[in-house]
């Protein structure tokens, strides 16, 4: 078995159509080594999955810079983990 992580959650149901089982210590895939390549092709080719800002979540908003950080904004406008991650400068 080979472990598959990164941006699995967009294709969790055609990785678990490959055989894999979800690790939640690794948290990531156990595939079978045969169908490892194809799940790592699955994975590359994923939509980059965004924080649910509905509900009861704080956040209002999501930003991302070019350097691939993410930004969550309350409902003021301003980040949720401003001035500690230093995202925002």
């Amino acid at each position: 078995m080979t472990l598959i992580t990164g941006n699995t959650y967009p294709v969790r149901n055609e990785l678990k159509a490959l055989g894999g089982t979800w690790e939640k210590r690794s948290q990531g895939w156990l595939v079978p080594d045969d169908r490892a390549e194809e799940a790592r092709t699955l994975v590359a080719g994923a939509p980059v999955a965004t924080r649910y800002s509905g509900g009861r979540s704080r956040s209002r908003g999501v930003t991302r810079f070019s350097s691939g950080a993410t930004v969550y904004r309350n409902p003021r406008g301003r980040c949720i983990d401003a001035p500690c991650c230093g995202c925002c400068s």
